[in-house]
């Protein structure tokens, strides 16, 4: 599983020894941890664009309320209690209309969470030709953490079980039903566009798994390539059985390799993957009781073959090995 596009740029450009009084366990992970005098702290910082992150006709509404989701999400899969965040907004011009939108869905999300705003920065986007660059939103979250506690992606162990939380696939089945390329029923697209338009941040279940689980992820670019980036950073590989990925109640209406698109690869779930020890297992139904979050069991961890890469493999009940039809999304995938 070499890294490649957005990923390989990551590594190669921004990867860098930490130095300094801030001390934190680097770039790589969902959130930078870091240990300040007086506690530990989580902090993310995601940027999105309207037409790539978003369709251009989505709501100003759902624009605000996931832009701050996405965030929050991070922070979830640390294990972090969100505490606030700053806002940089870019527009290509003053639309007040479109700013009262985005500004109720945001501050709905905020107030749930209780994750103030605190401050930021607003400019205007590049002019390209006779059009300004569309609205560009950077959001940076942080979150409080119990000392010494943490979750990353790179504590992944040969036995661990593999789980997944809520269900994946029905935001990408939604996304692929808006383009026209795939068809789903009324009964259920609202459903399936409710998780794409408006994630839910599983903050309860991340920190609930700070005392048993030993590395998470998030579920943004799909949960192949996020399980992918655990395996990477844990230097381990992985077995997933496919009947027990939790898919959404949308994908019954699609074809089998369709399925298998949306819920390995399709990514905009903002789910938790993880990684906890066989032993943990009453542990994480509790946390999955407590923070009222359903979880699945899909796998198991493996050790990693001395002479080959990480491997992730898919299999179905049968045993007969399931070939991805896509990879998870990159923004540099193609160059």
């Amino acid at each position: 599983m070499a890294q490649r596009g957005e990923f390989q740029i990551i590594e190669r450009y921004f990867t860098h020894e930490t130095f300094g009084a801030w001390k934190s366990k680097g770039v790589g992970d969902d959130c930078a941890i870091i240990d300040l005098p007086a506690g530990r702290i989580a902090v993310t910082c995601d940027m999105m664009a309207i037409g790539t992150h978003f369709l251009p006709n989505a709501r100003p509404e759902d624009v605000g309320y996931k832009a701050l989701a996405v965030n929050l999400s991070d922070l979830a899969a640390a294990g972090a209690v969100p505490r606030a965040f700053f806002l940089s907004i870019a527009l290509p011009e003053r639309d007040d209309a479109w700013l009262a939108g985005f500004t109720r869905g945001l501050m709905e999300l905020s107030v749930q969470s209780q994750c103030p705003l605190l401050g930021g920065d607003t400019t205007r986007t590049a002019q390209v030709g006779e059009a300004h660059a569309p609205v560009t939103i950077s959001i940076t979250a942080m979150g409080d953490l119990p000392q010494q506690m943490g979750l990353t992606r790179s504590g992944a162990r040969p036995g661990d079980d593999i789980w997944v939380s809520g269900t994946v696939g029905g935001a990408y089945a939604a996304l692929m039903h808006r383009w026209g390329k795939w068809t789903l029923p009324p009964e259920y697209f609202a459903s399936a566009a409710e998780r794409m338009d408006r994630p839910q941040a599983r903050n309860a279940l991340g920190t609930a798994l700070l005392a048993s689980a030993t590395a998470c992820a998030d579920i943004s670019d799909g949960l192949a390539q996020d399980l992918g980036h655990i395996l990477e950073r844990s230097d381990v590989s992985a077995d997933v059985l496919w009947d027990n990925v939790p898919v959404h109640p949308a994908l019954a209406a699609l074809a089998q390799p369709q399925r298998i698109e949306a819920a390995m690869t399709g990514g905009d779930d903002y789910e938790l993957v993880f990684t906890a020890p066989a032993d943990k297992r009453g542990l994480i139904e509790q946390a999955a009781i407590s923070s009222l979050t359903n979880v699945a069991r899909i796998g198991t961890i493996v050790p990693k073959s001395p002479e080959d890469d990480v491997r992730l493999t898919i299999c179905d009940a049968r045993g007969e090995v399931l070939c991805l039809p896509k990879s998870g999304f990159d923004h540099f995938a193609e160059s």
